[in-house]
């Protein structure tokens, strides 16, 4: 009997610590689920005037009735090319002007923001997965939009995605046969690694927290993390697609590019450049002549 009484003090006291750390696990792992969902939005104060470009706002809206605010940037020669640009994660379509510059000459330029982002609407981001109808919708417009030289429909299309863009344009271009060509800078291999790296510093409440994590995100986007794969895409591209990381990358680590080459491994016709220097989103002078003659070269020849 005495012995059911201590076991019996032992429950009660360690009863509370235990309720305490299940309901500090569900509600941080909730907090980080909505503040990824629901990032501060960082505008930047650029529009194509200020590079001394003519463009065209305009609105897409989305098969989800979305309306997402996009840029029409006419190429300073006539050209039936088109690039259409995917800004990175918590960005906005300007935020992108002075790293796609280099393309103008050449090429038409259509900027986006991804749904939630920018003067987009949209309630949330799902960080890849409702961005790909996002994409779709900039592809629909090209094909109705009027030629420079007469006649209806961009068909000689690239996409050029930084981050988040980067792995939006993977995965579309995967099932979409509307694109020629991708470039991916920077893309994460799989949202799934990236909960795991949002985690890894919290010790032993990192596999609670990214597991949960997981699970609101099937419970609230519909599909668990692991499911929105660039790395899983790859492996059905067959068109010309380069990709783009620095080794030295802390944000998004290399690992995720070599994820997305092995998964490349059967594809002929994918490049890629991957640099010894540069942070996420930024390349020292020496290094950006060689990134911007080697994205040029591929586009000329692949759009």
């Amino acid at each position: 009997m005495k012995f059911k009484i201590k076991n019996s003090k032992i429950y009660k006291m360690i009863l509370p610590f235990v309720l305490f750390f299940t309901l500090f696990i569900i509600v941080f792992s909730l907090y980080g689920f909505w503040s990824a969902t629901h990032p501060p939005k960082y505008k930047t104060n650029l529009t194509p005037q200020d590079f001394e470009w003519s463009f065209q706002a305009i609105n897409l809206t989305t098969i989800d009735n979305i309306r997402l605010s996009a840029w029409f940037v006419p190429a300073e020669k006539n050209s039936d090319k088109t690039i259409i640009l995917l800004h990175g994660y918590p960005f906005d379509k300007a935020n992108i002007l002075g790293w796609a510059s280099f393309l103008h000459d050449d090429f038409n330029l259509l900027f986006f923001d991804f749904r939630y982002f920018g003067d987009s609407e949209g309630s949330m981001t799902t960080v890849g997965y409702h961005e790909q109808k996002d994409l779709a919708s900039a592809l629909d417009y090209l094909e109705k939009r009027s030629l420079p030289a007469g006649g209806q429909g961009f068909d000689r299309i690239g996409i050029m995605g930084f981050s988040l863009g980067g792995a939006v344009a993977i995965m579309t271009a995967a099932k979409d046969t509307r694109i020629n060509a991708v470039v991916s800078d920077s893309a994460y291999a799989n949202l799934d690694l990236v909960i795991n790296e949002y985690y890894q510093n919290l010790f032993v409440f990192k596999y609670p927290l990214s597991s949960l994590t997981k699970i609101w995100a099937k419970i609230f986007v519909g599909v668990y993390p692991s499911e929105i794969s660039p790395q899983a895409s790859a492996k059905n591209l067959q068109i010309p697609i380069l990709i783009i990381h620095s080794k030295k990358d802390q944000v998004i680590p290399f690992e995720n590019a070599t994820r997305i080459k092995d998964s490349l491994k059967n594809n002929p016709r994918a490049e890629f450049l991957f640099q010894e220097e540069g942070v996420h989103g930024g390349l020292p002078e020496k290094l950006r002549q060689e990134y911007q003659e080697k994205v040029l070269k591929f586009l000329n020849k692949n759009i």
